[in-house]
């Protein structure tokens, strides 16, 4: 049985913890063994995530110190759940990225509801943004379309050059003749 300052220590780590993260999600964890879990635990912590067994009623305090209080979103915090969140250093697609892979290939943990930049999803929304661009596939994006306008411009330069070096030869060869 846990003490209430060792309750009230604990919903001020995840008060803090939920307030540092972009993403929240809560699955139903029941029936994962805990060499699964610890397997996917691994793999969200390389990409910043954490996952972790609240009690309900913890867990709904520090949701509504965050301001998560959707009554979608309180409705689900009922049996066994654990909440998913990602550190500052983290990136969430990633994370959710994980989530719904492992989640797929092993039919658990089964995601109940979540929470992305303060706007409450389904299951299916969270598998949905799971579609969504990681950080890195931004930045990828971003430098492909700001590469674009350097190399068209190279290829004209490049273009004009080159014409300039062929009527500079044709002119060579009609002197020849």
């Amino acid at each position: 049985m846990l003490t209430r300052l060792q309750k009230e220590k604990m919903i001020n780590e995840l008060t803090e913890s939920l307030k540092k993260s972009a993403v929240v999600v809560v699955s139903d964890y029941k029936g994962l063994s805990v060499a699964k879990i610890t397997e996917f635990r691994n793999s969200i912590r390389e990409k910043g995530g954490i996952f972790k067994v609240y009690k309900n009623t913890l867990l709904r305090i520090a949701l509504k110190n965050v301001g998560i209080e959707d009554d979608a979103f309180h409705s689900q915090l009922m049996n066994t759940n654990a909440v998913l969140f990602v550190k500052e250093d983290g990136d969430p697609m990633d994370v959710l990225k994980a989530l719904v892979k492992f989640e797929k290939d092993n039919k658990l943990p089964a995601i109940k509801v979540g929470s992305f930049e303060g706007v409450t999803y389904d299951a299916e929304g969270v598998r949905e943004l799971s579609k969504l661009p990681s950080r890195i596939e931004l930045l990828g994006m971003l430098a492909n379309v700001m590469q674009s306008p350097i190399v068209g411009v190279t290829r004209a330069l490049n273009g004009i050059i080159l014409k300039l070096a062929y009527a500079l030869n044709a002119v060579k060869d009609k002197k020849a003749e």
